[in-house]
Protein backbone atom coordinates (compact mmCIF):
# COMPACT_ATOMS: atom_id res chain seq x y z
CA UNK A 1 0.00 0.00 0.00
CA UNK A 2 1.20 3.64 -0.67
CA UNK A 3 1.94 5.78 2.08
CA UNK A 4 -1.25 7.70 3.65
CA UNK A 5 -3.33 5.20 3.02
CA UNK A 6 -5.65 3.77 5.20
CA UNK A 7 -5.68 -0.68 5.90
CA UNK A 8 -8.65 -1.80 5.55
CA UNK A 9 -10.10 -3.14 9.34
CA UNK A 10 -9.97 -7.02 8.74
CA UNK A 11 -9.26 -10.15 10.67
CA UNK A 12 -8.33 -13.58 10.59
CA UNK A 13 -11.07 -15.30 11.93
CA UNK A 14 -8.83 -18.51 12.96
CA UNK A 15 -6.63 -16.43 15.14
CA UNK A 16 -9.60 -14.51 16.81
CA UNK A 17 -11.18 -17.87 17.96
CA UNK A 18 -7.97 -18.56 18.89
CA UNK A 19 -7.46 -15.63 21.39
CA UNK A 20 -10.81 -16.15 22.47
CA UNK A 21 -9.79 -19.99 23.14
CA UNK A 22 -7.26 -17.91 25.30
CA UNK A 23 -9.21 -15.36 26.87
CA UNK A 24 -12.07 -18.32 28.06
CA UNK A 25 -8.93 -20.82 29.08
CA UNK A 26 -7.39 -17.73 31.54
CA UNK A 27 -10.91 -16.40 32.95
CA UNK A 28 -11.77 -20.51 33.85
CA UNK A 29 -8.50 -20.68 35.70
CA UNK A 30 -8.44 -17.14 37.46
CA UNK A 31 -12.16 -18.13 38.36
CA UNK A 32 -10.78 -21.31 40.16
CA UNK A 33 -8.56 -18.65 42.14
CA UNK A 34 -11.16 -16.56 43.13
CA UNK A 35 -12.57 -19.68 45.04
CA UNK A 36 -9.80 -20.36 46.72
CA UNK A 37 -9.47 -16.90 47.44
CA UNK A 38 -12.94 -16.64 49.20
CA UNK A 39 -12.49 -20.20 51.35
CA UNK A 40 -9.62 -18.29 52.60
CA UNK A 41 -11.39 -15.23 53.49
CA UNK A 42 -13.97 -17.32 54.92
CA UNK A 43 -10.94 -19.23 56.85
CA UNK A 44 -9.68 -15.90 58.40
CA UNK A 45 -6.48 -15.62 55.88
CA UNK A 46 -5.67 -14.82 52.23
CA UNK A 47 -2.21 -15.95 51.36
CA UNK A 48 -0.33 -14.50 48.54
CA UNK A 49 -0.37 -17.44 46.10
CA UNK A 50 -4.15 -17.31 44.32
CA UNK A 51 -3.77 -13.68 44.38
CA UNK A 52 -0.88 -14.61 41.85
CA UNK A 53 -2.39 -17.28 40.14
CA UNK A 54 -5.57 -14.61 39.45
CA UNK A 55 -3.34 -11.88 38.55
CA UNK A 56 -1.37 -14.14 36.15
CA UNK A 57 -4.30 -16.36 34.51
CA UNK A 58 -6.47 -12.94 34.03
CA UNK A 59 -4.42 -10.22 33.39
CA UNK A 60 -1.28 -12.38 32.23
CA UNK A 61 -3.03 -14.75 30.20
CA UNK A 62 -6.75 -14.03 29.42
CA UNK A 63 -6.05 -10.52 28.98
CA UNK A 64 -2.14 -9.95 27.92
CA UNK A 65 -1.78 -13.24 25.66
CA UNK A 66 -5.21 -12.92 24.30
CA UNK A 67 -4.67 -9.14 23.26
CA UNK A 68 -1.29 -9.84 21.25
CA UNK A 69 -3.08 -13.10 19.45
CA UNK A 70 -5.97 -10.19 18.65
CA UNK A 71 -3.18 -8.18 17.26
CA UNK A 72 -1.35 -10.82 15.06
CA UNK A 73 -5.31 -11.22 13.96
CA UNK A 74 -5.80 -7.82 12.54
CA UNK A 75 -4.73 -8.18 8.73
CA UNK A 76 -1.99 -5.79 7.82
CA UNK A 77 0.51 -5.51 4.58
CA UNK A 78 3.48 -5.54 6.81
CA UNK A 79 4.87 -7.29 9.94
CA UNK A 80 4.57 -5.67 13.34
CA UNK A 81 7.40 -5.87 15.91
CA UNK A 82 7.13 -4.76 19.69
CA UNK A 83 9.40 -2.60 21.64
CA UNK A 84 10.63 -4.78 24.38
CA UNK A 85 9.95 -2.22 27.33
CA UNK A 86 6.27 -1.83 26.09
CA UNK A 87 5.56 -5.22 25.73
CA UNK A 88 7.02 -6.30 29.15
CA UNK A 89 5.30 -3.24 30.65
CA UNK A 90 1.72 -3.65 29.35
CA UNK A 91 1.86 -7.64 31.03
CA UNK A 92 3.46 -6.06 34.43
CA UNK A 93 0.14 -3.73 34.12
CA UNK A 94 -2.48 -5.91 33.09
CA UNK A 95 -1.23 -8.69 35.63
CA UNK A 96 -0.59 -6.05 38.33
CA UNK A 97 -4.22 -4.63 38.20
CA UNK A 98 -5.85 -7.81 37.94
CA UNK A 99 -3.89 -8.89 41.13
CA UNK A 100 -4.89 -5.61 42.91
CA UNK A 101 -8.72 -6.59 42.24
CA UNK A 102 -8.89 -9.98 43.30
CA UNK A 103 -7.12 -8.95 46.74
CA UNK A 104 -9.13 -6.26 46.98
CA UNK A 105 -12.46 -7.77 46.54
CA UNK A 106 -11.82 -11.06 48.04
CA UNK A 107 -9.93 -9.46 51.93
CA UNK A 108 -13.16 -9.03 52.87
CA UNK A 109 -17.20 -10.30 52.85
CA UNK A 110 -18.34 -9.76 49.22
CA UNK A 111 -19.90 -6.68 48.64
CA UNK A 112 -21.03 -4.93 45.40
CA UNK A 113 -19.35 -1.80 46.40
CA UNK A 114 -16.12 -3.68 47.05
CA UNK A 115 -16.61 -5.44 43.74
CA UNK A 116 -17.44 -1.88 41.80
CA UNK A 117 -14.01 -0.50 43.00
CA UNK A 118 -12.01 -3.60 42.28
CA UNK A 119 -13.63 -3.76 38.77
CA UNK A 120 -13.12 0.01 38.03
CA UNK A 121 -9.20 -0.34 38.91
CA UNK A 122 -8.92 -3.66 36.69
CA UNK A 123 -11.11 -2.21 33.47
CA UNK A 124 -8.90 0.70 34.06
CA UNK A 125 -5.70 -1.42 34.14
CA UNK A 126 -7.13 -3.81 31.26
CA UNK A 127 -7.53 -0.59 28.94
CA UNK A 128 -4.06 0.67 30.01
CA UNK A 129 -2.77 -2.75 28.71
CA UNK A 130 -4.46 -3.06 25.80
CA UNK A 131 -3.36 0.69 25.14
CA UNK A 132 0.43 0.34 26.23
CA UNK A 133 0.44 -2.74 24.10
CA UNK A 134 -0.74 -0.76 21.02
CA UNK A 135 1.84 2.16 21.75
CA UNK A 136 4.88 -1.11 21.56
CA UNK A 137 4.32 -2.05 17.96
CA UNK A 138 6.62 -0.94 15.48
CA UNK A 139 5.59 -0.60 12.10
CA UNK A 140 5.27 1.34 8.97
CA UNK A 141 2.29 2.99 9.86
CA UNK A 142 1.10 5.45 12.32
CA UNK A 143 -2.47 5.38 14.13
CA UNK A 144 -5.30 7.55 14.03
CA UNK A 145 -7.53 7.27 16.95
CA UNK A 146 -11.34 7.82 16.91
CA UNK A 147 -12.20 9.38 20.57
CA UNK A 148 -15.64 8.30 20.94
CA UNK A 149 -14.41 4.85 20.06
CA UNK A 150 -11.37 4.81 22.57
CA UNK A 151 -14.00 5.83 25.45
CA UNK A 152 -16.38 3.00 24.34
CA UNK A 153 -13.54 0.54 24.79
CA UNK A 154 -12.64 1.87 28.17
CA UNK A 155 -16.17 1.96 29.25
CA UNK A 156 -16.18 -1.69 27.76
CA UNK A 157 -13.33 -2.85 30.04
CA UNK A 158 -14.74 -1.15 33.43
CA UNK A 159 -17.86 -3.29 32.78
CA UNK A 160 -16.50 -6.33 31.52
CA UNK A 161 -13.96 -6.58 34.80
CA UNK A 162 -16.76 -5.25 37.20
CA UNK A 163 -18.87 -8.12 35.95
CA UNK A 164 -16.14 -10.61 35.74
CA UNK A 165 -15.04 -9.99 39.56
CA UNK A 166 -18.71 -10.50 40.22
CA UNK A 167 -18.42 -13.68 38.32
CA UNK A 168 -15.49 -14.95 39.76
CA UNK A 169 -16.53 -14.53 43.84
CA UNK A 170 -20.21 -15.91 43.22
CA UNK A 171 -19.64 -19.06 41.00
CA UNK A 172 -20.65 -22.28 42.89
CA UNK A 173 -19.62 -25.44 40.62
CA UNK A 174 -18.48 -26.24 37.64
CA UNK A 175 -20.89 -25.48 34.83
CA UNK A 176 -21.41 -22.32 36.40
CA UNK A 177 -17.82 -21.79 36.10
CA UNK A 178 -17.77 -22.74 32.53
CA UNK A 179 -20.31 -20.62 31.49
CA UNK A 180 -18.85 -17.69 33.58
CA UNK A 181 -15.19 -17.82 31.69
CA UNK A 182 -17.40 -17.53 28.22
CA UNK A 183 -18.98 -14.84 28.89
CA UNK A 184 -15.64 -13.15 30.28
CA UNK A 185 -13.81 -14.16 27.25
CA UNK A 186 -16.98 -12.66 25.27
CA UNK A 187 -16.39 -9.28 27.26
CA UNK A 188 -11.99 -9.23 27.45
CA UNK A 189 -12.08 -9.98 23.34
CA UNK A 190 -15.15 -7.20 23.20
CA UNK A 191 -12.97 -4.72 24.68
CA UNK A 192 -10.19 -5.53 22.64
CA UNK A 193 -11.97 -5.50 18.98
CA UNK A 194 -13.45 -2.09 19.98
CA UNK A 195 -9.62 -1.14 21.10
CA UNK A 196 -8.73 -2.23 17.50
CA UNK A 197 -11.63 -0.76 15.86
CA UNK A 198 -10.47 2.95 17.19
CA UNK A 199 -7.30 2.95 15.91
CA UNK A 200 -6.98 3.39 11.93
CA UNK A 201 -3.74 2.50 10.96
CA UNK A 202 -2.59 4.95 8.00
CA UNK A 203 0.44 3.54 6.08
CA UNK A 204 3.94 5.50 5.96
CA UNK A 205 6.93 5.46 4.64
CA UNK A 206 9.29 4.92 6.92
CA UNK A 207 9.30 1.73 9.65
CA UNK A 208 10.22 3.65 13.30
CA UNK A 209 11.69 0.48 15.11
CA UNK A 210 12.50 2.90 18.32
CA UNK A 211 14.97 0.36 20.00
CA UNK A 212 15.08 -2.93 20.37
CA UNK A 213 12.10 -4.94 19.41
CA UNK A 214 10.70 -8.19 19.26
CA UNK A 215 9.47 -10.01 15.95
CA UNK A 216 5.83 -9.74 15.96
CA UNK A 217 5.14 -12.61 13.36
CA UNK A 218 6.17 -15.22 16.19
CA UNK A 219 5.36 -13.18 19.53
CA UNK A 220 1.62 -14.44 19.75
CA UNK A 221 1.92 -18.05 19.07
CA UNK A 222 5.14 -17.54 21.76
CA UNK A 223 2.00 -15.67 23.80
CA UNK A 224 0.01 -18.56 23.72
CA UNK A 225 2.47 -21.88 24.04
CA UNK A 226 3.63 -20.48 27.12
CA UNK A 227 0.07 -19.16 28.78
CA UNK A 228 -0.25 -22.80 27.52
CA UNK A 229 2.22 -24.55 30.20
CA UNK A 230 1.44 -21.86 32.68
CA UNK A 231 -2.14 -22.77 32.82
CA UNK A 232 -1.77 -25.84 32.96
CA UNK A 233 1.10 -24.95 35.78
CA UNK A 234 -1.67 -23.22 37.48
CA UNK A 235 -4.36 -25.74 37.56
CA UNK A 236 -1.88 -28.35 38.88
CA UNK A 237 -1.36 -26.17 41.75
CA UNK A 238 -5.03 -25.25 42.74
CA UNK A 239 -5.88 -28.79 42.29
CA UNK A 240 -3.08 -29.71 44.91
CA UNK A 241 -3.88 -26.47 46.86
CA UNK A 242 -7.86 -27.66 46.85
CA UNK A 243 -6.76 -31.19 48.02
CA UNK A 244 -4.78 -29.40 50.94
CA UNK A 245 -7.45 -27.18 51.84
CA UNK A 246 -10.01 -30.15 52.39
CA UNK A 247 -7.56 -32.23 54.34
CA UNK A 248 -6.95 -28.97 56.56
CA UNK A 249 -10.79 -28.81 56.84
CA UNK A 250 -11.35 -32.74 57.70
CA UNK A 251 -8.95 -32.10 60.26
CA UNK A 252 -10.84 -29.40 62.07
CA UNK A 253 -13.88 -31.19 61.79
CA UNK A 254 -11.85 -34.66 63.32
CA UNK A 255 -10.79 -32.14 65.92
CA UNK A 256 -14.30 -31.01 67.29
CA UNK A 257 -16.12 -34.10 66.90
CA UNK A 258 -13.14 -35.44 69.04
CA UNK A 259 -13.03 -32.53 71.65
CA UNK A 260 -17.15 -32.64 72.24
CA UNK A 261 -18.31 -33.85 75.66
CA UNK A 262 -19.76 -37.21 75.63
CA UNK A 263 -23.14 -37.73 77.35
CA UNK A 264 -24.16 -40.10 79.30
CA UNK A 265 -26.51 -42.99 77.62
CA UNK A 266 -30.09 -42.64 78.79
CA UNK A 267 -29.43 -39.10 80.25
CA UNK A 268 -31.22 -36.44 78.73
CA UNK A 269 -29.82 -32.83 78.39
CA UNK A 270 -31.20 -30.39 81.22
CA UNK A 271 -32.47 -33.61 82.95
CA UNK A 272 -32.07 -33.41 86.77
CA UNK A 273 -29.50 -35.58 88.86
CA UNK A 274 -31.00 -35.75 91.73
CA UNK A 275 -34.60 -37.16 93.06
CA UNK A 276 -37.90 -35.69 92.04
Amino acid sequence: MSPGEIVPLSFDGGLVALSFLIAALGSYVALLAAAGIRAETQDGEIRGGYIVIGAVAMGGVGIWGMHFIGMLAQNLPFEVGYQIGLTILSFLVAAGFSGWAFWYVGRERFSFTRCLIGGCAAGFGVASMHYVGMSAARMPAVLLWNLPLVVLSVLIAVVAATAALWLAFNTQNERQRIGAAILMAVAVCGMHYTGAAAGAVICTAKNDAGGRYIGGAMLPYIAFALSIVTLLLMRWHLQRASQRFRARMAQRIDSIIESAPVEAPGRSPGASAGPG
